[in-house]
This record gives C-alpha cells, structure tokens and sequence, in this order.
C-alpha cells in the first residue's frame, strides 16, 4: 500500500516528467530526508529510477518495470539469463536477466516470439561454452592461434569468455569491458577483476606460472584498463615490464587497423620487452581482448627472446567466430 507521499511523489513526475528533491521538498511542504525516504523505497520497488550525479540528480518513472512480466519462461531460462545475459540501454542503464533481454529485443527491433529468442540465446550460449577447457573453466584458444600465425610463440592462449555471440551482440564481460574501458570507469573495472579472479589465479597455479606481464594499451588514457585492473588483482608474482613506443608523431592503435599484417607490423615493432634478460621460466601474458591476436603474439615472441622458456596467454575476451577483428575495445 502506498504512502499519499509516495503517491503525491509519483503524480508529480507523471505531471512533469522528472524531479529533484528540492523541488519535492518546496512542493510537498516535507523535508529532504523524508522525500529521500520516500524517493529510496520507490527505487526498490521499480516505480522510479534515478539519473544523474549530485547536484544535477534527477527521477523519473521507471517505464520498463513491466516488461518482465509479458513473457513466461521456465526456471532453466530465467536463470541461464539471470546469469548470464547483461545488456547496457543506449542511455547507459545496466539491465540484467529477462527485462535486460527483452530490452535488447525492443531496442534491436528484434520481432522474433520472445521464448522462441530467449531459447535460440541459451542455444549459441551452451554451443559457446563447449569450448571451455575443464580443467581450467576457461575458453583455449591455442589452436585458433596456430591456424591465424604462420609461427605462434604462445605454447597456450586461454580466454575467459568470448567477446560476443553470434546473433546476440556481446557477452556480460564484454558488455563490462567495453563499457569499463571507454568510459574508464573504477566500479566497473573492480567488477571485472571480481568476475576473473579465481578462475585467472588458478589458471596461474595449475599452469606453475613464475612471473606476469601485461600487455600495454595502443593509445595512452587517464585512466589505462589494465594498470586499474591490476591494481585489484593481487598475484604476488614477479612483473617483468612491456611498454609500448611510439615511431612516428601519431599514436596508432590496433583497433585502427583493418589488415593482419598492418597489426603484426604495428606490434613488432612497438611493443618493447624492457629486462634484458628473463630469468622466469613460464609467463602468463595478460591482455584485456583479443582481436587478430597478433600483439600477444608478438609480445611472446619477444619474452622467448629474453629467455622466457614458456609464454601463454590470457585475455578477458575474445573473438567467437574465427579471429575477427575486435574494432571497438
């Protein structure tokens, strides 16, 4: 049963379309912490949603609460949603399980029956997950490196999911890393470290590994993906150094180009192993996503040359179909 303050509270912003609480404060004639109250109950209970950072924080009636309840799905589909479908909406809000899919069916236009969609999803999602290897719970990649590179120096390539589905657009850990690493956001770069620690630290100790690098970004940011993510991954293992230089007056990133061998070039003769010698026999090279591959490539095969005997690589994500070019992370 609603409060008349809640009610007051919702008619206002139909009246208006938003609100702040200061305007609600003048309005209803109450104080802040009672239209906070207010305000906080009706967020959990779907009616409103809030935008905005203080000061400029604003509410609004929340118009896809009953989205959810147009569909009948079994247990087994809720929950393969639930854990693992995200979608983020063109405005920036994080929807998960069944509203977060029937919006991304909304917002694609996407006229499919939605219990036909949601099972084609959990379709391609179990075919995806057939190639995790059992002993590590992660996808190995290593013979789609040898049919990419003539020669490979990784001995394994291991990603943690693929960076989308096809049909589906990208997966929960894709949907973070890109969102992660565009808008260089701290929150999500620590949810991203929660959802890879464990499987990434026994990876590390079934595979003896002895020391860690990570690969550098192509172009600088206030905010580099890999040192945040780092700094919430506690490994306790040596760092051996790898740093990116730039030969010309233009900073060009992987993502920019189009053909392999432009990647290959690009990473050859960037990308610096900075020890003159590694003593470290087994490397886990860390990269965020894996497009044509060719930078850890590239990176490994310079480990080897400073002495590493064994380099596998790990990535948040990679490409699902083939090697395809990740052109937005």
């Amino acid at each position: 049963m609603y409060s008349s303050t809640k009610i007051q509270i919702v008619e206002i912003i139909k009246k208006n379309g938003q609100i702040q609480v200061k305007d609600l404060v003048q309005e209803l004639g109450i104080t802040a912490a009672a239209v906070h109250r207010a305000l906080k109950k009706l967020i959990e209970e779907g009616v409103l949603i809030k935008r905005g950072t203080p000061p400029l924080v604003f509410y609004f009636l929340n118009k896809i609460q009953e989205k959810q309840s147009t569909v009948t799905l079994s247990h087994d589909q809720e929950k393969k949603l639930i854990d693992h479908y995200l979608y983020i909406n063109p405005i920036g809000e994080i929807e998960d399980g069944v509203s977060g899919f029937l919006s991304w069916m909304k917002n694609t236009q996407n006229k499919q029956d939605p219990v036909k969609c949601v099972q084609d999803y959990i379709d391609i999602l179990n075919e995806s997950e057939s190639h995790r290897n059992p002993k590590y719970g992660l996808i190995e990649a290593s013979d789609r490196f040898k049919n990419i590179f003539k020669t490979t120096s990784l001995d394994k390539v291991f990603y943690q999911d693929f960076y989308s589905l096809v049909k589906f657009s990208k997966t929960k850990l894709g949907q973070y890393l890109l969102n992660g690493k565009q808008s260089q956001n701290k929150p999500i770069i620590k949810k991203i470290a929660l959802m890879i620690e464990s499987q990434l630290k026994q990876l590390i100790k079934k595979e003896h590994i002895d020391a860690i690098a990570w690969a550098p970004h192509s172009i600088p940011r206030k905010i580099p993906f890999l040192k945040e993510l780092e700094k919430n991954l506690n490994f306790n293992l040596p760092k051996i150094e790898i740093v990116k230089v730039y030969g010309g007056d233009i900073p060009i990133a992987q993502k920019s180009l189009s053909k392999l061998e432009e990647r290959i070039q690009n990473a050859r003769e960037t990308m610096v192993v900075v020890p003159n010698k590694i003593t470290a026999k087994k490397v886990l090279l860390i990269d965020d996503a894996v497009g044509s591959g060719a930078t850890m490539n590239e990176i490994a095969l310079k480990l080897k040359a400073k002495g590493a005997k064994n380099v596998s690589g790990y990535a948040i994500v990679g490409s699902y179909k083939g090697f395809e070019v990740i052109k937005e992370v």
